[in-house]
């Protein structure tokens, strides 16, 4: 990884239909060898804050692993963001220590997601289907994400090529966030248009 894109999260996503069965999907993925995959479900907690309008918060805790990630916020392309990960311990959750440490930039939202998640990894890429919900609001995603990439234009490429081995078409794309897909329309209107500007 370069110094360029060492804080960078390149991926794109693929929203699939509610009924989409990934069976046949992981078989595919499975089939060309990843060096590990798991399973887990996790609840994403998102801050959005007053001090800082450009940037979402995300507190995850999934048993494994245990974050306080923050990401740019972008309501035209979701394919290149800031992405800056502090490991927390993973001995017990921490959510109230989260929120008391963001609390002093004026929380204007939080709200939890939950995911069901499905990951594979391989040398150069990370591929992950996840079941995202949030209130009454669901989506199911295919994301690749690049691993360790020297460039922005070497990661696309490299996302190309793994779109045409496992049959995605390029166009079909999403360029919306996690956060645009299932929390935008439930925020204040004054939150919403905040989003909507970045």
């Amino acid at each position: 990884m370069s110094k360029a894109t060492e804080f960078l999260e390149i991926e794109h996503k693929f929203v699939v239909a509610e009924d989409f069965d990934p069976s046949p999907f992981f078989a595919k993925l499975r089939a060309l060898g990843p060096k590990s995959e798991y399973e887990t479900h996790v609840a994403d907690t998102y801050y959005l804050l007053e001090a800082v309008p450009h940037l979402v918060y995300r507190h995850r805790f999934d048993g494994l692993i245990q974050q306080l990630t923050t990401k740019s916020i972008c309501s035209t392309d979701s394919e290149t963001r800031l992405e800056i990960n502090l490991n927390l311990s993973a001995d017990r959750p921490q959510n109230t220590a989260v929120k008391a440490f963001l609390e002093p930039f004026t929380i204007e939202w939080s709200g939890a997601l939950q995911k069901t998640v499905q990951v594979f990894y391989f040398d150069d890429i990370e591929i992950v289907y996840y079941q995202a919900a949030y209130l009454e609001r669901r989506v199911n995603c295919i994301e690749l994400e690049a691993r360790d990439p020297e460039s922005i234009e070497g990661a696309r490429a490299l996302l190309d090529r793994w779109e045409r081995t496992l049959g995605l078409e390029p166009a079909a794309r999403s360029h919306k966030s996690l956060l645009h897909l299932l929390v935008l329309e439930t925020l204040p209107t004054k939150l919403q248009e905040k989003l909507a500007r970045m």
